[in-house]
């Protein structure tokens, strides 16, 4: 599939089921909070063309998307004290087992409140690079074009290119079994309403303030930027 193509009429994130779910809308990108949080504050970060993964983002939308980046996790870590950022790339282990290819062609950024180490689990399994910025990310997969996985490690991110097809929920069930709720790695099964509707509540509110925060000092660097 093309990417930045236009929208499907049966693509959940062209078409968003549960629209209560987004939290913060830019030009080019929704902030999401995700099905199956593994803590309360569990978000995404989506684009709302299609690209295959969050690498594959043009030049003309980085600027937004690390906006974004930085507010999300600064919104968790006021509220929770932590955040970790992770992506599954174009590995396809994002995708419910069985679902093929039909359902992810939206590039999205995880973003979980929790202590873990998810870089070095990817440093054992494959051979990574540790990169500094989005710009280094990006230039990578331009020349590679491979699936990946990514992990924030410090102020640094762990990239390794994988195999065309990995197991299924990768990170989620190093996650999952790092914070012991092994269960929890099946986000059809366990979607978790309660968690993820008290956490919106609150995420929504800590970004709106943010947000304000910077249009009043003059960061902000999307101003076509509003709150859902």
């Amino acid at each position: 599939m093309s990417s930045g193509g236009p929208g499907l009429l049966d693509c959940r994130f062209c078409y968003p089921p549960e629209p209560w779910r987004i939290i913060r809308s830019t030009l080019n990108f929704n902030v999401q909070m995700g099905l199956g949080p593994l803590a309360e504050g569990y978000a995404l970060i989506l684009s709302k063309r299609h690209f295959s993964c969050c690498a594959e983002l043009p030049q003309s939308d980085i600027a937004e998307f690390e906006n974004l980046v930085r507010t999300v996790r600064q919104a968790q870590i006021n509220l929770y004290g932590k955040s970790l950022m992770f992506e599954h790339g174009r590995s396809g282990a994002c995708l419910p087992p069985g679902s093929g290819e039909d359902l992810c062609y939206h590039a999205h950024l995880h973003f979980l409140p929790a202590a873990i180490n998810l870089a070095d689990s990817i440093s054992s399994d494959f051979p990574a690079a540790i990169f500094d910025t989005w710009q280094e990310v990006c230039s990578r997969y331009a020349l590679t074009g491979r699936p990946y996985l990514l992990a924030e490690k410090g102020r640094g991110i762990v990239y390794a290119e994988t195999p065309d097809r990995i197991r299924s929920r990768y990170l989620r069930r190093i996650a999952a079994a790092a914070l012991d709720k092994p269960e929890l790695e099946d986000w059809v099964a366990f979607p978790s309403y309660s968690v993820v509707k008290a956490g919106r509540d609150k995420m929504a509110m800590e970004l709106n303030r943010l947000i304000k925060g910077s249009v009043q000092d003059g960061t902000a660097a999307s101003p076509e930027s509003r709150a859902v």
